[in-house]
């Protein structure tokens, strides 16, 4: 089988539909939603009291988050604006965006609540159990296409080290730069 046949068999190929009322729709809805993050966790206590500054106030990330879903919906509006004008509200285009299958969409909940539920908090380190999710989601991932192509060790190899270096990176920025301790 060649990676390009690879490629189709993994990737879904039908065609979803979409018109830019659709698509203004979805843009005011995370607008909304970014927004409302926004601002709640600009409510949120900054902890002053205790000595915090302002890049360690538990609000900063859920903040940053908030706007940038209200940044990226204002893009989705702009961009159903711009579409509804050449082709019309109800004009359904064809997407080809290529999605995954869902197949794939379900591994990646289970492996992430395996993480969530029984990796992170459970008596391993959080490092460690960083490393072994990380680690297994690219190796996972990646292992048709790089049995294909018969580079499987080195596709595990590049996914440890993708691994460990996600979980030294998380680990520090959160507790020397947000000073968050971790489980």
């Amino acid at each position: 089988m060649r990676v390009g046949q690879l490629r189709d068999s993994i990737v879904s190929t039908e065609i979803y539909p979409s018109s830019p009322r659709r698509d203004l729709q979805g843009g005011v809805v995370w607008t909304a939603l970014g927004c409302l993050i926004a601002v709640l966790s600009w409510q949120m206590d900054r902890m002053v009291q205790q000595g915090a500054t302002p890049h360690t106030a538990p609000g900063l990330w859920p903040g940053i988050v908030g706007t940038l879903l209200a940044l990226l919906g204002g893009v989705l509006i702009v961009r159903s604006w711009r579409r509804a004008q050449r082709v019309g509200w109800d004009t359904a285009e064809a997407d080809d965006t290529d999605y995954a299958p869902m197949s794939s969409f379900a591994l990646a909940s289970v492996m992430f609540l395996v993480y969530a539920l029984l990796l992170v908090g459970r008596g391993l380190p959080f490092w460690l159990g960083t490393a072994l999710f990380v680690t297994a989601f690219v190796f996972v991932f990646q292992y048709s296409g790089r049995k294909v192509t018969g580079t499987v060790l080195r596709g595990f190899l590049v996914a440890l080290a993708c691994g460990v270096i996600t979980a030294i990176l998380v680990t520090l920025v959160f507790e020397q730069l947000f000073y968050v301790r971790l489980p």
